[in-house]
Protein backbone atom coordinates (compact mmCIF):
# COMPACT_ATOMS: atom_id res chain seq x y z
CA UNK A 1 0.00 0.00 0.00
CA UNK A 2 1.78 3.18 -1.23
CA UNK A 3 2.28 6.13 2.05
CA UNK A 4 0.80 9.40 2.14
CA UNK A 5 3.00 12.35 1.47
CA UNK A 6 2.05 13.80 4.50
CA UNK A 7 2.63 10.50 6.37
CA UNK A 8 5.70 10.31 5.08
CA UNK A 9 6.86 13.85 5.65
CA UNK A 10 5.58 12.57 9.13
CA UNK A 11 7.60 9.95 9.00
CA UNK A 12 10.64 11.34 8.42
CA UNK A 13 10.85 14.71 10.47
CA UNK A 14 9.85 17.08 8.20
CA UNK A 15 6.80 17.90 10.18
CA UNK A 16 5.16 17.91 13.39
CA UNK A 17 1.53 16.10 14.19
CA UNK A 18 0.28 19.31 15.15
CA UNK A 19 1.66 21.18 11.62
CA UNK A 20 -0.39 18.14 10.20
CA UNK A 21 -3.11 18.76 12.15
CA UNK A 22 -3.41 22.93 11.35
CA UNK A 23 -3.32 21.36 7.64
CA UNK A 24 -5.98 19.49 7.98
CA UNK A 25 -7.93 21.74 9.72
CA UNK A 26 -7.39 24.44 6.99
CA UNK A 27 -8.02 20.99 4.52
CA UNK A 28 -12.02 21.39 5.30
CA UNK A 29 -12.47 25.02 5.14
CA UNK A 30 -10.60 24.54 1.27
CA UNK A 31 -12.22 21.42 -0.31
CA UNK A 32 -10.35 19.74 -3.24
CA UNK A 33 -6.78 21.12 -2.00
CA UNK A 34 -4.20 18.22 -1.08
CA UNK A 35 -2.80 18.10 2.17
CA UNK A 36 0.59 18.19 0.62
CA UNK A 37 -0.25 21.77 -1.18
CA UNK A 38 -1.63 23.13 2.16
CA UNK A 39 1.25 22.34 4.29
CA UNK A 40 3.61 24.25 1.36
CA UNK A 41 1.21 27.47 1.69
CA UNK A 42 1.32 27.31 5.38
CA UNK A 43 5.12 27.41 5.30
CA UNK A 44 5.48 24.33 7.69
CA UNK A 45 7.66 22.42 4.33
CA UNK A 46 8.60 23.41 1.10
CA UNK A 47 8.23 21.59 -2.21
CA UNK A 48 12.15 20.51 -2.48
CA UNK A 49 11.67 18.86 1.05
CA UNK A 50 8.70 17.11 -0.62
CA UNK A 51 10.49 16.00 -3.40
CA UNK A 52 13.52 14.96 -1.62
CA UNK A 53 11.02 12.47 0.87
CA UNK A 54 9.75 11.03 -2.01
CA UNK A 55 13.22 10.22 -3.38
CA UNK A 56 14.10 8.55 -0.83
CA UNK A 57 11.23 6.48 -0.15
CA UNK A 58 10.71 5.23 -4.09
CA UNK A 59 13.86 5.51 -5.44
CA UNK A 60 13.09 7.93 -7.68
CA UNK A 61 15.54 10.57 -9.23
CA UNK A 62 14.87 14.35 -9.22
CA UNK A 63 14.86 16.62 -12.34
CA UNK A 64 15.24 20.15 -12.78
CA UNK A 65 12.19 20.74 -15.14
CA UNK A 66 13.85 24.10 -16.02
CA UNK A 67 17.14 22.89 -16.74
CA UNK A 68 16.02 19.48 -18.26
CA UNK A 69 15.58 19.52 -21.95
CA UNK A 70 11.65 18.57 -22.29
CA UNK A 71 10.60 17.05 -25.75
CA UNK A 72 7.16 18.72 -26.23
CA UNK A 73 6.40 15.52 -28.53
CA UNK A 74 6.35 12.97 -25.70
CA UNK A 75 4.15 16.07 -23.97
CA UNK A 76 1.80 15.37 -26.77
CA UNK A 77 1.74 11.63 -26.49
CA UNK A 78 -1.29 12.00 -23.87
CA UNK A 79 -4.16 14.97 -23.70
CA UNK A 80 -3.59 18.17 -21.82
CA UNK A 81 -6.80 17.78 -19.79
CA UNK A 82 -5.44 14.24 -18.49
CA UNK A 83 -1.94 15.91 -18.02
CA UNK A 84 -3.46 18.55 -15.56
CA UNK A 85 -6.04 16.58 -13.84
CA UNK A 86 -2.92 13.70 -12.64
CA UNK A 87 -0.34 16.73 -12.48
CA UNK A 88 1.58 14.79 -14.77
CA UNK A 89 4.10 15.66 -17.81
CA UNK A 90 6.18 13.49 -20.36
CA UNK A 91 9.00 14.89 -21.32
CA UNK A 92 11.15 12.50 -23.05
CA UNK A 93 11.62 9.04 -24.62
CA UNK A 94 14.15 6.60 -22.56
CA UNK A 95 14.45 2.93 -23.07
CA UNK A 96 11.46 2.44 -25.09
CA UNK A 97 9.46 4.16 -22.62
CA UNK A 98 7.43 7.11 -22.08
CA UNK A 99 9.89 9.32 -19.40
CA UNK A 100 7.34 11.14 -17.08
CA UNK A 101 7.94 14.24 -14.60
CA UNK A 102 4.93 13.92 -11.68
CA UNK A 103 5.07 15.80 -8.40
CA UNK A 104 4.24 12.58 -6.48
CA UNK A 105 4.52 8.37 -7.53
CA UNK A 106 0.76 8.11 -9.30
CA UNK A 107 -1.21 5.13 -7.68
CA UNK A 108 -1.66 1.72 -10.31
CA UNK A 109 -4.48 3.22 -12.01
CA UNK A 110 -3.33 6.44 -13.26
CA UNK A 111 0.05 4.55 -14.33
CA UNK A 112 -2.32 2.26 -15.69
CA UNK A 113 -4.60 5.09 -17.81
CA UNK A 114 -1.32 6.98 -18.43
CA UNK A 115 -0.07 3.64 -20.34
CA UNK A 116 -3.58 3.26 -22.27
CA UNK A 117 -3.23 7.15 -23.45
CA UNK A 118 0.32 7.25 -24.37
CA UNK A 119 0.11 3.42 -26.12
CA UNK A 120 3.71 2.99 -24.28
CA UNK A 121 4.87 2.34 -20.79
CA UNK A 122 5.62 5.02 -18.43
CA UNK A 123 9.01 5.39 -16.55
CA UNK A 124 8.59 8.15 -13.41
CA UNK A 125 10.93 10.86 -12.44
CA UNK A 126 9.94 13.24 -9.41
CA UNK A 127 9.92 17.18 -10.55
CA UNK A 128 8.47 20.15 -8.39
CA UNK A 129 4.72 21.11 -9.39
CA UNK A 130 5.16 24.20 -10.10
CA UNK A 131 7.48 23.42 -12.83
CA UNK A 132 4.90 20.46 -14.23
CA UNK A 133 2.03 22.93 -14.35
CA UNK A 134 4.34 25.57 -16.51
CA UNK A 135 5.47 23.14 -18.78
CA UNK A 136 1.82 22.20 -18.93
CA UNK A 137 0.50 25.48 -19.88
CA UNK A 138 3.29 25.91 -22.45
CA UNK A 139 2.79 22.68 -24.32
CA UNK A 140 -1.03 22.31 -24.15
CA UNK A 141 -2.28 25.48 -23.46
CA UNK A 142 -3.54 27.60 -20.52
CA UNK A 143 -6.09 25.91 -18.25
CA UNK A 144 -9.07 27.97 -19.29
CA UNK A 145 -8.36 27.31 -23.19
CA UNK A 146 -8.41 23.07 -22.13
CA UNK A 147 -11.45 23.59 -19.99
CA UNK A 148 -13.39 25.66 -23.19
CA UNK A 149 -12.08 22.96 -25.48
CA UNK A 150 -13.45 20.25 -23.54
CA UNK A 151 -17.06 21.91 -22.78
CA UNK A 152 -17.26 22.64 -26.77
CA UNK A 153 -16.67 19.07 -26.93
CA UNK A 154 -19.36 18.65 -25.11
CA UNK A 155 -21.63 21.35 -26.93
CA UNK A 156 -20.07 20.54 -30.80
CA UNK A 157 -22.57 19.63 -32.85
CA UNK A 158 -24.46 23.45 -33.30
CA UNK A 159 -27.16 23.27 -35.92
CA UNK A 160 -29.19 26.57 -36.72
CA UNK A 161 -30.37 27.60 -33.81
CA UNK A 162 -26.67 27.29 -32.33
CA UNK A 163 -25.48 30.08 -35.17
CA UNK A 164 -27.76 32.15 -34.25
CA UNK A 165 -27.61 31.96 -30.44
CA UNK A 166 -23.81 32.70 -31.05
CA UNK A 167 -24.42 36.24 -31.81
CA UNK A 168 -26.21 36.86 -28.21
CA UNK A 169 -24.53 34.35 -25.61
CA UNK A 170 -21.31 35.72 -25.00
CA UNK A 171 -20.66 32.99 -22.44
CA UNK A 172 -21.06 30.05 -24.42
CA UNK A 173 -18.44 26.95 -24.40
CA UNK A 174 -17.25 28.04 -28.38
CA UNK A 175 -17.14 32.09 -27.30
CA UNK A 176 -15.06 31.24 -24.39
CA UNK A 177 -12.87 28.65 -26.37
CA UNK A 178 -11.90 31.78 -29.26
CA UNK A 179 -11.07 33.91 -26.76
CA UNK A 180 -9.00 31.64 -24.82
CA UNK A 181 -7.14 30.95 -27.76
CA UNK A 182 -6.51 34.35 -28.75
CA UNK A 183 -5.61 35.46 -25.49
CA UNK A 184 -3.43 32.15 -25.37
CA UNK A 185 -1.63 32.93 -28.61
CA UNK A 186 -1.01 36.38 -27.41
CA UNK A 187 1.03 35.41 -24.37
CA UNK A 188 2.78 33.12 -26.68
CA UNK A 189 3.91 35.96 -28.93
CA UNK A 190 2.39 34.41 -31.34
CA UNK A 191 1.69 36.16 -34.83
CA UNK A 192 -0.87 33.69 -36.26
CA UNK A 193 -3.23 31.25 -35.07
CA UNK A 194 -4.14 28.04 -37.66
CA UNK A 195 -7.72 26.33 -37.10
CA UNK A 196 -7.59 23.31 -38.97
CA UNK A 197 -10.29 20.79 -39.77
CA UNK A 198 -8.62 17.03 -40.02
CA UNK A 199 -10.65 13.73 -40.43
CA UNK A 200 -10.53 13.32 -37.05
CA UNK A 201 -9.74 16.33 -34.84
CA UNK A 202 -10.03 20.17 -34.67
CA UNK A 203 -6.60 21.16 -34.46
CA UNK A 204 -5.13 24.57 -33.29
CA UNK A 205 -1.55 25.71 -34.35
CA UNK A 206 0.59 28.61 -33.48
CA UNK A 207 3.09 30.57 -35.55
CA UNK A 208 5.99 31.55 -32.93
CA UNK A 209 9.16 33.01 -34.06
CA UNK A 210 8.44 32.15 -37.35
CA UNK A 211 7.34 28.70 -36.87
CA UNK A 212 3.93 26.58 -36.67
CA UNK A 213 3.65 23.57 -34.10
CA UNK A 214 0.63 22.43 -32.40
CA UNK A 215 -1.35 24.07 -30.02
CA UNK A 216 -4.41 22.49 -28.99
CA UNK A 217 -6.87 19.32 -30.43
CA UNK A 218 -10.47 19.03 -29.92
CA UNK A 219 -13.19 16.83 -31.75
CA UNK A 220 -13.79 17.34 -35.24
CA UNK A 221 -17.40 17.91 -34.59
CA UNK A 222 -16.83 21.49 -32.78
CA UNK A 223 -15.24 22.74 -36.01
CA UNK A 224 -18.39 24.52 -37.26
CA UNK A 225 -19.24 26.28 -33.90
CA UNK A 226 -15.33 27.53 -33.94
CA UNK A 227 -15.58 28.72 -37.54
CA UNK A 228 -18.87 30.22 -37.09
CA UNK A 229 -17.73 32.10 -34.24
CA UNK A 230 -14.85 33.45 -36.13
CA UNK A 231 -16.78 33.96 -38.90
CA UNK A 232 -19.01 36.33 -37.07
CA UNK A 233 -15.86 38.31 -35.31
CA UNK A 234 -14.63 39.18 -38.54
CA UNK A 235 -18.63 40.29 -39.68
CA UNK A 236 -18.58 37.42 -42.48
CA UNK A 237 -21.24 35.69 -44.20
CA UNK A 238 -21.48 32.45 -42.06
CA UNK A 239 -23.76 30.39 -44.81
CA UNK A 240 -21.02 30.94 -47.14
CA UNK A 241 -18.68 27.84 -46.85
CA UNK A 242 -17.29 27.25 -50.52
CA UNK A 243 -15.55 30.56 -51.02
CA UNK A 244 -12.97 32.02 -49.51
CA UNK A 245 -13.49 34.99 -47.26
CA UNK A 246 -11.58 37.40 -45.66
CA UNK A 247 -12.44 39.17 -42.09
CA UNK A 248 -11.05 42.09 -39.23
CA UNK A 249 -12.21 42.58 -35.67
CA UNK A 250 -10.76 44.15 -32.93
CA UNK A 251 -9.93 42.05 -29.93
CA UNK A 252 -10.14 43.97 -26.81
CA UNK A 253 -9.78 42.46 -23.02
CA UNK A 254 -7.96 43.17 -20.17
CA UNK A 255 -4.48 44.02 -20.94
CA UNK A 256 -5.32 42.85 -24.76
CA UNK A 257 -5.55 44.96 -27.73
CA UNK A 258 -5.33 43.56 -30.79
CA UNK A 259 -6.21 43.66 -34.33
CA UNK A 260 -7.45 40.07 -35.90
CA UNK A 261 -7.49 39.98 -39.92
CA UNK A 262 -9.39 36.32 -40.30
CA UNK A 263 -9.21 34.40 -43.50
CA UNK A 264 -11.24 31.63 -44.23
CA UNK A 265 -10.43 28.62 -47.17
CA UNK A 266 -12.73 25.81 -47.63
CA UNK A 267 -10.80 22.47 -47.85
CA UNK A 268 -11.43 18.68 -47.81
CA UNK A 269 -12.19 18.50 -44.77
CA UNK A 270 -14.06 21.62 -44.09
CA UNK A 271 -12.88 25.54 -44.10
CA UNK A 272 -9.62 26.38 -42.56
CA UNK A 273 -9.18 29.48 -40.70
CA UNK A 274 -5.96 31.49 -39.95
CA UNK A 275 -5.81 34.40 -37.89
CA UNK A 276 -3.40 37.12 -37.71
CA UNK A 277 -2.54 39.61 -34.77
CA UNK A 278 -1.94 42.57 -35.94
CA UNK A 279 -1.38 45.91 -34.13
CA UNK A 280 -0.49 44.81 -30.44
CA UNK A 281 1.04 46.93 -27.73
CA UNK A 282 3.46 44.40 -27.64
CA UNK A 283 4.55 45.55 -31.36
CA UNK A 284 5.17 48.91 -30.74
CA UNK A 285 8.44 48.96 -29.45
CA UNK A 286 9.61 47.02 -33.22
CA UNK A 287 8.79 50.47 -34.58
CA UNK A 288 12.04 51.98 -33.16
CA UNK A 289 15.03 51.56 -34.91
CA UNK A 290 17.15 50.53 -32.20
CA UNK A 291 14.65 47.77 -31.29
CA UNK A 292 14.33 46.64 -34.62
CA UNK A 293 18.20 45.27 -34.76
CA UNK A 294 19.77 47.63 -36.17
CA UNK A 295 23.42 49.02 -35.35
CA UNK A 296 24.65 52.34 -34.19
CA UNK A 297 26.05 53.19 -38.20
CA UNK A 298 22.81 51.48 -40.27
CA UNK A 299 20.80 53.88 -37.60
CA UNK A 300 22.61 56.97 -39.16
CA UNK A 301 22.51 55.78 -42.51
CA UNK A 302 18.82 55.10 -42.14
CA UNK A 303 17.97 58.60 -40.78
CA UNK A 304 20.27 60.26 -43.17
CA UNK A 305 17.76 58.62 -46.05
CA UNK A 306 14.76 59.68 -44.50
CA UNK A 307 16.09 62.70 -44.47
CA UNK A 308 15.98 63.19 -48.46
CA UNK A 309 13.48 65.36 -49.61
CA UNK A 310 12.83 63.07 -52.37
CA UNK A 311 14.29 59.59 -53.97
CA UNK A 312 13.44 56.00 -53.76
CA UNK A 313 14.01 54.04 -50.40
CA UNK A 314 13.59 49.87 -50.96
CA UNK A 315 12.99 47.36 -48.27
CA UNK A 316 13.95 43.95 -49.61
CA UNK A 317 14.06 40.21 -48.35
CA UNK A 318 12.01 36.90 -48.83
CA UNK A 319 8.86 36.89 -47.50
CA UNK A 320 7.88 36.89 -43.49
CA UNK A 321 11.30 38.73 -43.27
CA UNK A 322 9.83 41.81 -41.26
CA UNK A 323 10.03 44.56 -44.70
CA UNK A 324 6.87 45.93 -43.58
CA UNK A 325 8.07 46.02 -39.63
CA UNK A 326 10.76 48.31 -41.13
CA UNK A 327 8.63 50.29 -43.08
CA UNK A 328 5.85 51.22 -40.71
CA UNK A 329 9.28 52.15 -38.21
CA UNK A 330 10.28 54.61 -41.11
CA UNK A 331 6.56 56.14 -41.21
CA UNK A 332 6.81 57.12 -37.58
CA UNK A 333 9.75 58.58 -37.72
CA UNK A 334 8.61 60.65 -40.42
CA UNK A 335 5.26 60.95 -38.99
CA UNK A 336 6.95 63.27 -35.95
CA UNK A 337 7.61 65.82 -38.57
CA UNK A 338 4.91 67.90 -40.24
CA UNK A 339 4.68 65.72 -43.49
CA UNK A 340 1.81 64.70 -45.40
CA UNK A 341 2.34 60.95 -45.21
CA UNK A 342 -0.10 58.35 -47.87
CA UNK A 343 0.58 55.27 -48.24
CA UNK A 344 -1.44 52.26 -50.61
CA UNK A 345 -1.04 48.95 -48.87
CA UNK A 346 -2.54 45.04 -49.22
CA UNK A 347 -3.19 44.36 -46.59
CA UNK A 348 -2.82 47.52 -44.14
CA UNK A 349 -1.05 45.78 -41.29
CA UNK A 350 -1.33 48.60 -38.44
CA UNK A 351 -2.20 52.06 -38.27
CA UNK A 352 0.53 54.57 -37.70
CA UNK A 353 -1.18 58.10 -35.96
CA UNK A 354 -0.19 61.09 -38.43
CA UNK A 355 -0.23 58.60 -41.63
CA UNK A 356 -3.02 58.03 -44.17
CA UNK A 357 -3.53 55.03 -45.11
CA UNK A 358 -5.30 53.19 -47.91
CA UNK A 359 -6.32 49.67 -48.62
CA UNK A 360 -5.88 48.06 -51.93
CA UNK A 361 -9.41 46.54 -53.31
CA UNK A 362 -8.31 45.24 -57.18
CA UNK A 363 -12.01 44.04 -57.35
CA UNK A 364 -13.60 47.35 -56.65
CA UNK A 365 -10.61 48.89 -59.33
CA UNK A 366 -8.11 50.30 -56.37
CA UNK A 367 -5.07 48.48 -57.63
CA UNK A 368 -1.74 49.72 -56.65
CA UNK A 369 -1.48 51.96 -60.11
CA UNK A 370 -4.80 53.52 -59.09
CA UNK A 371 -3.92 54.35 -55.65
CA UNK A 372 -0.78 55.71 -56.95
CA UNK A 373 -2.39 58.40 -59.20
CA UNK A 374 -4.85 58.94 -56.70
CA UNK A 375 -2.25 59.92 -53.93
CA UNK A 376 -0.61 62.07 -56.16
CA UNK A 377 -3.22 64.15 -56.23
CA UNK A 378 -3.72 64.73 -52.66
CA UNK A 379 -0.05 67.05 -52.49
CA UNK A 380 1.74 64.19 -50.75
CA UNK A 381 5.13 64.32 -49.17
CA UNK A 382 5.72 60.88 -48.37
CA UNK A 383 4.48 57.83 -50.28
CA UNK A 384 4.84 54.51 -48.97
CA UNK A 385 4.15 51.69 -51.54
CA UNK A 386 3.32 48.06 -49.60
CA UNK A 387 4.59 46.02 -53.14
CA UNK A 388 6.13 47.24 -56.12
CA UNK A 389 4.38 44.00 -58.21
CA UNK A 390 4.53 45.25 -61.83
CA UNK A 391 5.50 47.57 -64.38
CA UNK A 392 3.28 50.23 -64.00
CA UNK A 393 3.40 50.44 -60.31
CA UNK A 394 7.38 50.28 -60.66
CA UNK A 395 7.48 53.32 -63.71
CA UNK A 396 4.64 55.74 -61.47
CA UNK A 397 7.03 54.62 -57.95
CA UNK A 398 9.76 55.88 -59.69
CA UNK A 399 8.59 58.91 -61.47
CA UNK A 400 7.04 60.14 -58.06
CA UNK A 401 10.75 59.93 -56.95
CA UNK A 402 11.98 62.25 -59.02
CA UNK A 403 9.49 64.82 -58.76
CA UNK A 404 9.14 65.89 -55.42
CA UNK A 405 8.11 62.52 -53.35
CA UNK A 406 9.94 60.43 -50.95
CA UNK A 407 8.71 57.23 -52.11
CA UNK A 408 9.33 53.94 -49.46
CA UNK A 409 8.24 50.61 -50.91
CA UNK A 410 9.00 47.01 -50.66
CA UNK A 411 10.53 44.99 -53.45
CA UNK A 412 11.60 40.93 -53.32
CA UNK A 413 15.13 40.29 -54.17
CA UNK A 414 17.71 38.51 -52.24
CA UNK A 415 19.97 41.35 -51.33
CA UNK A 416 20.69 45.01 -52.13
CA UNK A 417 22.43 45.29 -55.10
CA UNK A 418 19.86 42.65 -57.10
CA UNK A 419 17.37 45.06 -56.37
CA UNK A 420 18.98 47.50 -58.79
CA UNK A 421 18.31 44.22 -61.60
CA UNK A 422 14.85 43.49 -60.03
CA UNK A 423 13.99 47.11 -61.34
CA UNK A 424 15.16 46.82 -64.73
CA UNK A 425 13.48 43.91 -65.20
CA UNK A 426 10.42 45.48 -64.47
CA UNK A 427 11.34 47.44 -67.21
CA UNK A 428 12.38 50.11 -65.30
CA UNK A 429 14.68 52.64 -67.75
CA UNK A 430 18.21 52.77 -66.20
CA UNK A 431 18.35 56.70 -66.19
CA UNK A 432 15.25 56.83 -64.07
CA UNK A 433 16.36 53.92 -62.05
CA UNK A 434 19.38 55.69 -61.41
CA UNK A 435 18.09 59.45 -60.71
CA UNK A 436 15.39 57.91 -57.88
CA UNK A 437 17.24 55.12 -55.80
CA UNK A 438 18.50 56.79 -53.14
CA UNK A 439 19.06 53.67 -51.06
CA UNK A 440 17.85 49.97 -50.22
CA UNK A 441 17.77 47.82 -47.18
CA UNK A 442 17.90 44.37 -47.39
CA UNK A 443 16.80 42.40 -44.15
CA UNK A 444 16.37 39.28 -42.34
CA UNK A 445 14.88 37.68 -39.07
CA UNK A 446 17.03 35.40 -36.85
CA UNK A 447 15.51 33.46 -33.68
CA UNK A 448 16.65 34.38 -30.57
CA UNK A 449 17.90 32.59 -28.02
CA UNK A 450 15.93 32.09 -24.73
CA UNK A 451 18.20 33.49 -22.05
CA UNK A 452 16.96 31.02 -19.28
CA UNK A 453 17.46 28.06 -20.74
CA UNK A 454 20.58 28.30 -23.47
CA UNK A 455 22.80 25.71 -23.63
CA UNK A 456 27.07 26.02 -23.56
CA UNK A 457 28.15 24.33 -26.96
CA UNK A 458 31.80 24.12 -27.22
CA UNK A 459 32.64 23.32 -31.21
CA UNK A 460 35.59 21.35 -32.19
CA UNK A 461 36.72 18.22 -31.05
CA UNK A 462 35.92 16.75 -28.09
CA UNK A 463 37.58 18.29 -25.44
CA UNK A 464 39.19 20.71 -27.75
CA UNK A 465 39.32 24.40 -25.89
CA UNK A 466 39.66 26.56 -28.93
CA UNK A 467 36.86 28.56 -30.61
CA UNK A 468 34.43 30.89 -28.94
CA UNK A 469 32.14 30.04 -26.75
CA UNK A 470 28.75 29.31 -28.16
CA UNK A 471 25.36 28.14 -27.20
CA UNK A 472 22.48 26.06 -28.10
CA UNK A 473 18.55 26.17 -27.83
CA UNK A 474 17.45 23.93 -25.38
CA UNK A 475 14.01 24.76 -23.97
CA UNK A 476 11.86 25.62 -20.92
CA UNK A 477 8.33 26.98 -19.92
CA UNK A 478 9.28 30.56 -20.40
CA UNK A 479 9.80 30.10 -23.93
CA UNK A 480 7.16 27.19 -24.46
CA UNK A 481 9.89 24.63 -25.19
CA UNK A 482 11.02 26.44 -28.07
CA UNK A 483 14.93 27.78 -26.80
CA UNK A 484 13.97 31.15 -28.60
CA UNK A 485 12.24 33.89 -27.30
CA UNK A 486 10.82 36.44 -30.20
CA UNK A 487 13.09 36.96 -33.22
CA UNK A 488 15.52 40.14 -34.52
CA UNK A 489 15.99 41.42 -37.69
CA UNK A 490 19.37 41.71 -39.44
CA UNK A 491 19.98 44.29 -41.96
CA UNK A 492 22.57 44.93 -44.82
CA UNK A 493 22.09 48.86 -46.30
CA UNK A 494 23.66 50.10 -49.57
CA UNK A 495 23.31 54.38 -49.86
CA UNK A 496 23.45 54.77 -54.06
CA UNK A 497 25.80 57.03 -54.84
CA UNK A 498 27.98 58.92 -57.58
CA UNK A 499 29.91 55.54 -58.40
CA UNK A 500 26.89 53.40 -57.92
CA UNK A 501 24.51 55.40 -60.28
CA UNK A 502 27.50 55.58 -62.78
CA UNK A 503 27.19 51.68 -62.97
CA UNK A 504 23.50 51.71 -62.99
CA UNK A 505 23.14 54.25 -66.07
CA UNK A 506 25.54 52.57 -68.07
CA UNK A 507 23.57 49.33 -67.77
CA UNK A 508 26.72 47.20 -65.79
CA UNK A 509 26.26 43.86 -64.56
CA UNK A 510 25.02 42.50 -61.39
CA UNK A 511 28.19 41.59 -60.09
CA UNK A 512 29.88 44.77 -60.66
CA UNK A 513 27.48 46.49 -58.63
CA UNK A 514 27.15 43.98 -55.83
CA UNK A 515 31.19 44.31 -55.47
CA UNK A 516 31.13 48.02 -55.46
CA UNK A 517 28.87 47.94 -52.82
CA UNK A 518 31.29 45.34 -50.58
CA UNK A 519 34.21 47.49 -51.76
CA UNK A 520 32.52 50.22 -49.08
CA UNK A 521 32.51 48.05 -45.95
CA UNK A 522 29.74 48.22 -44.44
CA UNK A 523 28.44 45.31 -42.49
CA UNK A 524 26.79 42.51 -44.16
CA UNK A 525 23.73 40.16 -43.20
CA UNK A 526 26.72 37.56 -42.77
CA UNK A 527 28.97 39.31 -40.63
CA UNK A 528 26.21 40.75 -38.29
CA UNK A 529 24.34 37.17 -37.88
CA UNK A 530 28.20 36.06 -36.84
CA UNK A 531 28.58 38.53 -34.69
CA UNK A 532 25.19 37.49 -33.08
CA UNK A 533 26.33 34.00 -32.87
CA UNK A 534 29.39 35.12 -30.69
CA UNK A 535 27.29 37.13 -28.41
CA UNK A 536 25.50 33.94 -27.41
CA UNK A 537 22.11 35.82 -28.73
CA UNK A 538 21.61 32.94 -31.74
CA UNK A 539 22.49 29.56 -32.65
CA UNK A 540 25.03 28.53 -35.62
CA UNK A 541 22.01 26.64 -37.03
CA UNK A 542 20.12 29.65 -38.01
CA UNK A 543 23.87 31.56 -38.82
CA UNK A 544 23.65 28.96 -41.74
CA UNK A 545 20.01 29.89 -42.29
CA UNK A 546 20.61 33.20 -42.94
CA UNK A 547 24.35 31.99 -44.58
CA UNK A 548 21.68 29.71 -47.32
CA UNK A 549 20.01 32.63 -48.22
CA UNK A 550 22.57 35.64 -49.23
CA UNK A 551 24.99 33.06 -51.00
Amino acid sequence: MMILVEELLLKNGRITEGQLGRAKALGLKRPGRRLSELLVELGYVREEEILSCLAEDGGLRIVDLDQYPVDPEAARRIPGLFALRYRLLPIGFQEGCLLTAVFAPPKQEVKEELEAAAGMSPRFVLALERQILDWTDAVYGSQELRQAAADVDLEAAFGAAGEKRERTQEEAPVVKMVRAMIEQAYECGASDIHVEPGPEKLEIRLRVNGELRPYASMAVEAHRAVVTRLKIMGDMDIAIKTMPQDGRCRYSRGGIRADLRISTLPGVYGEKVVLRLLDTKRDDHLLEAEKMGMITQQIRLFDRLLAAPYGLILVTGPTGSGKTTTLYGALKRLARRNLNIMTAEDPVEKLIPGVNQLQIQPRAGLTFPAALRAILRQDPDVIMVGEIRDEETARISLQAAITGHLVLATLHTGDCASAVTRLLDLKAEPYLVSAALIGVITQRLVKVLCPYCRKPWEPGPEGSEEGPMLWRAQGCARCYGSGFQGRRAVYEMMEVDEAIRELILAGAPLKKIRALHREKGGPGLKSLGTAMVRAGETTMEELEKLVYFIE
